[in-house]
């Protein structure tokens, strides 16, 4: 059974108005669907960067509270340390030897290119068993359409030094659009069912 939304007339009427404004941005604006592309970048550990974690950091905190999309990209900046990208068996233990991708400059972005799991620690001895550890879910976005690769694309779980400052940040858009869409469809089920 679907969840109630006691859907009215009037709500749906201030959602219709809601849609149109947004279908029109959208048909105005051809250049935001083509810079949504890239999406977000997300500043691994916020201004402090990537480092072993005190008492006010939690990278698995960080990573629950945020939501990331293929097409996002995670910025590490570091100094003296380095960033792993690992298979979850690795995650788990912390184990250093054999990553899937290294980078070690001081700067590293990395594209979440594909839906799914994406581990990363540090190599550093014993920053990683102190909590210098980021797990991440990558989700498809339903209203992103994914961009076709250029040339120069990169290999699933490679990462891109640098270039930080190139990524477009993904206006919230699509997600307008996809609540407004769910409200509406919502709204006429419930409207449907009652006599």
């Amino acid at each position: 059974m679907a969840p109630s939304t006691n859907c009215s007339s009037s709500k749906l009427g201030l959602l219709l108005p809601a849609l149109a404004f947004v279908l029109v941005f959208f048909a105005a604006s051809p250049g935001l669907a083509s810079a949504a592309a890239p999406g977000l970048l997300f500043n691994v550990g916020g201004p402090r960067g990537w480092r072993v974690p005190d008492a006010n950091t939690s990278y698995g905190w960080w990573a629950m509270s945020n939501r990331f999309h293929v097409g996002d990209a995670l910025y590490f900046k570091y100094q003296n340390d380095s960033v792993l990208l690992v298979d979850r068996e690795d995650f788990d233990t912390c184990n250093a030897t054999e990553p899937i991708a290294r980078s070690d400059d001081g700067s590293t972005k990395v594209p979440l290119d594909r839906p799914g799991f994406f581990c990363f620690i540090s190599a550093q001895p014993g920053h990683c068993e102190e909590g210098q550890k980021l797990i991440v879910r990558v989700m498809v976005h339903p209203a992103q359409l994914a961009p076709a690769p250029g040339p120069d694309a990169y290999a699933p779980g490679t990462m891109q030094p640098g270039g930080h400052d190139s990524v477009v940040f993904l206006p919230y858009w699509c997600d307008l659009l996809d609540r407004v869409l769910n409200s509406i469809i919502l709204c006429i089920e419930d409207t449907e069912r009652t006599p």
